[in-house]
């Protein structure tokens, strides 16, 4: 099988590498972004099936060199040398990766292509596309952050390059009255601008900026992403599914990094927002509470010098709390105005490469 592996890792395109080496992981990981940042997608891939356990003991060897080679010169290219402990983390993460391989449906590209795109249901995106969001290449400048090896869609992928800045809109999933208010004002005047939203797919505040940009719809109105937890497979919460409908048939797009059968775990929305951060130029925080989880994707946009905003609101009310901190630690800017876009955004423009046909209007709840 191991050879029949290796025979199939040097016949597939980078594409069909990159989707078989996410599948070999669990989450983002450090140790196979290092491994990319190294050498090729294709020559990762064949340094493992060679490093198979029922591959000759020479063979193994030579695998496994490969890839600690190339490791140690993708960490080096961060600045960074190997350390004992990362070489005995690696082993362990190798021996995950040769096992998920080994239990693939197939080793013929053909078929492992269709398995993993669903028959052509979903398109795969790599680094290498015009499609490919450009602010992802700020997750490769450090060894602690890990860019996505490729990337999912539903929908138009031009979607993911029609703004050259897009705004993110995140919050509570508990959003009251106000929170819809300024998150709907807000994405309107933002699409109505030509400006590209991104979100994360989920209740309150995510489905509000979603149900708005898609509402805007038109020639020359922006388009809206919804960024996903889990695989393609697993798109939820249920109640949304009229809402991700929608965002296809308005010209957006639904984005995940891992491979479609991937359930959405607790821990990979946290993963999923730094995707959230990096794609968008501006975040905005509309609502959120203390604990919010859209307080993580504030933090990521300090980290990626994004341009944070957060709405104030009703210091008495705790679905405020989140947004008022940010503002009193001078971690976030204080946005006035919800249907003032250009404060957050830059020049209105025509959204760009958006793909053929004009979307079809969709009506929200």
């Amino acid at each position: 099988m191991s050879d029949m592996l290796l025979r199939a890792a040097e016949s597939c395109d980078d594409m069909l590498a990159r989707c078989l080496l996410t599948l070999c992981i669990d989450d983002a990981d450090i140790m196979m972004a290092a491994l990319l940042k190294g050498t090729a997608a294709r020559d990762v891939l064949a340094a493992l099936a060679m490093s198979m356990e029922d591959m000759p003991a020479a063979v193994r060897a030579e695998g496994m060199r490969t890839l600690e080679r190339d490791l140690a010169l993708g960490i080096a290219r961060w600045g960074c040398t190997v350390r004992p402990r990362t070489r005995e983390r690696f082993a362990q993460a190798v021996e995950r990766w040769r096992a998920r391989l080994a239990s693939l449906p197939s080793e013929e590209p053909d078929a492992l292509r269709a398995w993993l795109t669903a028959d052509g249901a979903y398109t795969v995106l790599t680094p290498d596309d015009d499609a490919w969001p450009s602010g992802l290449a700020d997750l490769d400048v450090r060894s602690d952050h890990a860019p996505p090896a490729c990337l999912w869609v539903r929908g138009d992928v031009h979607a993911l390059t029609a703004c050259a800045e897009p705004v993110a809109i995140v919050g509570s999933r508990g959003m009251n009255d106000y929170g819809r208010e300024v998150t709907s004002a807000l994405a309107e005047a933002a699409c109505l601008d030509g400006h590209t939203v991104v979100s994360g797919g989920a209740m309150g505040v995510d489905a509000a900026a979603h149900w708005a940009a898609v509402r805007a719809a038109g020639p020359s109105a922006g388009r809206t992403v919804a960024v996903f937890a889990g695989g393609l497979g697993h798109l939820g919460p249920s109640c949304n599914e009229r809402l991700f409908a929608a965002i296809e048939q308005a010209g957006g797009a639904l984005v995940s990094e891992l491979c479609p059968d991937t359930p959405p775990l607790a821990h990979r929305f946290l993963l999923r927002n730094r995707l959230i951060a990096a794609m968008a130029a501006s975040v905005v925080v509309t609502q959120a509470r203390l604990r919010s989880g859209a307080l993580n994707t504030a933090r990521w946009a300090n980290e990626l010098n994004r341009r944070l905003y957060a709405v104030p609101g009703d210091v008495t009310v705790p679905s405020n709390a989140g947004c008022n901190m940010l503002i009193r630690d001078h971690r976030a800017i204080l946005l006035a105005d919800a249907r003032a876009a250009d404060e957050c955004c830059h020049p209105s423009h025509a959204p760009s490469a958006a793909g053929p046909g004009e979307p079809k209007p969709a009506g929200g709840p």
